[in-house]
């Protein structure tokens, strides 16, 4: 437990308790406060795939476009989806058919609804715009 009063020499390790005045260095871990950063936005992010998931992931910005990692469907004649079937419940999509004449999603883009500036948050309302091939009769 914290002592009551100061020691002449500190240990280097932190005290339970936070100081009244601020630190002039910076925090050796995050803060989790919720405020908006005033950082500028990250930028438009292109996926990549992320093993652990097994699912395409961005890291934060201000959109999300799947780029060629959800072309194609299952090992699909023609059009192999890479890392199939990128779902984040290994749901598969089935392997039948023939790229671009079956059924197949191309592409996935998220972004922030609003439009706007910033980078896209928890809660967000969002614009999905997916790139589907569609089967026709």
């Amino acid at each position: 437990s914290p002592s009551l009063s100061p020691t002449p020499n500190p240990s280097m390790h932190p005290s339970l308790e936070p100081s009244i005045e601020p630190s002039s260095e910076p925090s050796l871990s995050p803060s989790t406060s919720s405020e908006p950063s005033s950082q500028p936005p990250s930028g438009s992010q292109t996926a990549s795939y992320d093993e652990s998931l097994g699912a395409p992931k961005c890291s934060v910005g201000l959109s999300c476009d799947s780029g060629t990692l959800l072309n194609g469907r299952g090992t699909m004649n023609g059009g192999n989806e890479t890392n199939s079937p990128n779902t984040l419940n290994n749901c598969t999509d089935g392997n039948s058919g023939t790229y671009h004449i079956d059924e197949s999603i191309d592409r996935i883009v998220v972004s922030r609804a609003s439009g706007g500036e910033g980078d896209l948050t928890e809660g967000e309302n969002v614009t999905i715009t997916a790139t589907v091939w569609c089967w026709s009769q």
